[in-house]
């Protein structure tokens, strides 16, 4: 059947995964489907997000050596690889992205201070990053995981319909869930997702969001649909949590609510998931901050005053070098980059 432009403006991210010709288009573009879905996006522009996301998840399954989840990897990457044998008049080409090079949009981490337990449960299966790679996950409820560097998810290898979905997380992923639930007056134990971490507890339902655990603080963004925000060993629908809306931001050193507030544009939390480095009012601590977690770098400063420098407005770029570079220019000061190791100074 033929797709018109008003048919695919109505398409969701797993249906943009799950249509021939967009991933035919991701794979191996011509000039005739290049131009359909140019035209599509400057007629749906509300769409590049999600078209971005779908391709962005197409790009990272092609170029990982290895897979989670292999007996329930989804449709996607049969997709993909029945799209590659088509295409057998002509050589195929492996995509390889650079580390920090921009894709799409996708994003939720955590930290988990009691995850040891998980790994060392039997039937269980737990997925590491390195610093600086990022990595899809698909989870047995066919949910997508995108993990950041330096990061850990661990959960069950099979799912039953009679327990709740269960993930426990360390670092930083973004998480777009899949929605079983029907009826929301009355969710069953197996509609209920739960990711733990760090004495939090995130109960979703059909959702997108960011979540972020590092040193010793939990910030959660919700980019679509509602979760709810409760204390480890506590319990959400008894005691009722914290219930979060599209755009909502929270912060949580522990089990202690610091902060909380509407983002003009949450998806902005979520650019790591296309390799974009991005920040908005950000001081040189946050900049460092950031690439020492999700990069492995060591960071050398000559004077600790010099990390409360500020640059004003907003930050996107596609490497560490770019970025040092533009850090550096705006605030007048010397950064240099020597292996893992970042030093600061005075001109």
């Amino acid at each position: 059947m033929h797709m018109t432009y008003h048919d695919y403006a109505q398409y969701k991210l797993s249906d943009f995964l799950e249509d021939d010709s967009f991933v035919q288009w991701v794979i191996g573009a011509d000039s005739r489907s290049n131009a359909f879905w140019q035209t599509f996006l400057v007629q749906y522009p509300d769409k590049e997000k999600v078209l971005r996301e779908a391709a962005s998840i197409i790009k990272i399954y092609r170029n990982q050596s290895s897979f989670t989840n292999e007996e329930h990897r989804d449709e996607v990457w049969k997709r993909i690889n029945a799209t590659i044998h088509k295409q057998s008049t002509s050589q195929t080409k492996v995509i390889r992205f650079p580390i920090y090079k921009v894709a799409a949009s996708i994003a939720f981490f955590i930290a988990c201070t009691f995850i040891l337990w998980s790994v060392l449960t039997k039937g269980t299966h737990t997925v590491k990053t390195a610093f600086g790679e990022v990595k899809a996950i698909t989870l047995p409820d066919q949910s997508i995981v995108m993990l950041n560097g330096n990061s850990e998810l661990t959960y069950k290898d099979s799912w039953n319909d009679d327990a709740q979905r269960e993930v426990w997380i360390k670092g930083e992923a973004y998480f777009d869930i899949k929605h079983i639930n029907i009826d929301t007056a009355h969710i069953l134990p197996a509609h209920r997702f739960i990711v733990h971490g760090n004495g939090i507890d995130i109960q979703v339902l059909g959702t997108s969001f960011n979540v972020k655990s590092r040193r010793n603080k939990t910030n959660i963004a919700l980019l679509s649909g509602k979760i709810e925000v409760s204390y480890t060993g506590s319990s959400a629908i008894a005691s009722g949590g914290l219930v979060l809306t599209p755009g909502d931001y929270v912060e949580y050193a522990g089990q202690k609510l610091l902060s909380k507030k509407k983002l003009v544009r949450p998806h902005k939390v979520a650019t790591w998931t296309v390799r974009e480095i991005a920040f908005i009012d950000p001081t040189l601590n946050d900049i460092m901050e950031n690439l020492q977690d999700n990069y492995g770098y060591s960071v050398n400063v000559e004077d600790q005053e010099l990390l409360n420098l500020k640059i004003e407005g907003e930050i996107s770029v596609t490497s560490v070098q770019e970025l040092l570079a533009l850090a550096s220019s705006t605030l007048g000061i010397k950064i240099e980059e020597s292996g893992k190791e970042i030093i600061i100074t005075r001109k």
